[in-house]
């Protein structure tokens, strides 16, 4: 399996790759807090804004010459995070799911972040994402904080934020 660097032409791909995983991943929320966050996370015109942000890095895991996967990492320097990128999020076709890809996507990733000379990887992942939260664990994430998020549909879910020197 190889990795790449997202492009507009795969957008498309990484839009399905998207629902199919919120949909499988997420059953823990409400139906209508899952296609809205669909709808507003992973836009066609959001994608392509991400995508034209030098900030922005989105890594596509391909395998048989197609995405089954990819991950959306924010590289933005603030001055309370020297060092730190933020993950936004790792997504697998869910038939793809235990084969590999979500690491494969990781070490993509944190090839890509090395490179600018980021040292540490946070994530956010929702508090009843368990398959996340034990995902990243296993990579060796320690769990730093919990905080509240917003929701799209108006009501708000616990977080827990992981940490990963790589250094």
């Amino acid at each position: 399996m190889e990795t790449k660097r997202v492009t507009r032409t795969d957008i498309p791909e990484i839009r399905t790759i998207s629902r199919e995983a919120v949909e499988a991943a997420y059953d823990f929320l409400p139906d209508k807090e899952r296609a809205a966050t669909v709808r507003e996370r992973f836009s066609e015109e959001r994608l392509e804004t991400a995508l034209a942000d030098d900030d922005v890095i989105i890594v596509a895991a391909i395998a048989d010459g197609d995405p089954v996967g990819y991950a959306h990492v924010d590289v933005v320097n603030r001055a309370d995070a020297v060092g730190e990128a933020r993950l936004q999020g790792i997504y697998v076709t869910p038939d793809r799911w235990r084969q590999g890809i979500g690491t494969a996507l990781l070490d993509g990733i944190e090839d890509e972040i090395r490179t600018q000379g980021f040292t540490q990887l946070s994530v956010s992942v929702l508090i009843d994402n368990e398959r996340g939260k034990r995902f990243f664990e296993s990579k060796g994430f320690e769990r730093v904080e919990e905080r509240v998020e917003d929701l799209f549909t108006g009501g708000t879910a616990y977080q827990q934020v992981y940490y990963h020197d790589f250094a």
